[in-house]
């Protein structure tokens, strides 16, 4: 659906949310040629739950520094303003829907949890798949983080409505964007899509979410899709019985779309089984 006719269909039902003040200025220092990385950490020292995460994620064993990171103007140069505006997203996400938790037949911490796990997944493929993608690794981040954020803004706008959605999926088996769109007329890959263009994130995020189910041809055809596509069927299956067969099948859908051998992408997906979701923070 087009932007209009999504609105169209939202009317005033669903009121997208708004980026804090902090995560909208990072945004425009990004843009910015002329802004620094230490200047753009000074922005983020202004929010303290964004700070401590930045600081955990410079801290953590993935970067070995030698010395700790103490401020969040160094802790920038360490991860890159990229994926500071990733942490800052994710910090304003968690805290602006955290009053859903307590809803009956709906895990808030479930759906947290896969959307962090796809966001590092769709990381480290693109890293690895660095010359097929059209995106950095910490834009398919920020895919991978919002892919299915759609959820929690139509859960808080309709709620009832939307736990209707979800147990039509469990009792019949079937994907919940389809009763979605069979009870609302729209799903939150829609939300999603006009989440990302609000937020002004690069056009290709919001291609990412809109084509993450498919069809296969846009997985095939375009990269970035492919990463988010695959990094979202490997989250699902972690922990379940069909993970390795998910990852047999997996392996060939990114040789064919990302040029990843078997082997090298099998070694990604093993991070589901050693995931710590530590990006919760």
């Amino acid at each position: 659906m087009e932007r209009r006719a999504l609105l169209e269909a939202f009317g005033d039902r669903i009121s997208l949310p708004s980026l804090p003040e902090v995560v909208l200025r990072i945004n425009a220092a990004i843009e910015n040629s002329a802004v620094g990385a230490a200047q753009i950490g000074r922005i983020a020292a202004e929010d303290p739950a964004i700070t401590a995460r930045v600081l955990r994620l410079a801290n953590s064993p993935f970067y070995g520094l030698r010395e700790p990171v103490t401020s969040a103007e160094r802790a920038v140069t360490v991860i890159g303003a990229r994926a500071l505006r990733n942490v800052a997203m994710q910090c304003s996400i968690v805290k602006r829907y955290e009053h859903l938790r307590e809803l009956p037949d709906f895990d808030l911490d479930e759906l947290w949890r896969h959307l962090v796990l796809t966001a590092q997944l769709a990381h480290s493929i693109g890293s690895a798949a660095d010359r097929r993608c059209q995106l950095n690794p910490d834009d398919l981040y920020a895919c991978g983080l919002l892919h299915d954020v759609g959820k929690v803004v139509i859960l808080d706008a309709l709620t009832d409505e939307y736990l209707e959605c979800l147990r039509i999926s469990a009792r019949t088996a079937s994907p919940l964007h389809d009763a979605e769109r069979r009870i609302l007329g729209f799903s939150h890959i829609e939300v999603g899509v006009l989440l990302a263009r609000q937020w002004q994130l690069p056009e290709k995020v919001a291609q990412a979410i809109e084509f993450h189910h498919g069809p296969t041809r846009a997985i095939h055809e375009h990269p970035h899709v492919g990463v988010v596509a695959i990094a979202d069927q490997l989250a699902y299956r972690a922990g379940g019985e069909t993970f390795d067969s998910a990852v047999l099948r997996l392996a060939k859908v990114a040789e064919r779309c990302l040029g990843l051998e078997p082997g090298a992408f099998s070694a990604l997906a093993e991070q589901v089984r050693e995931a710590d979701f530590e990006a919760l923070g």
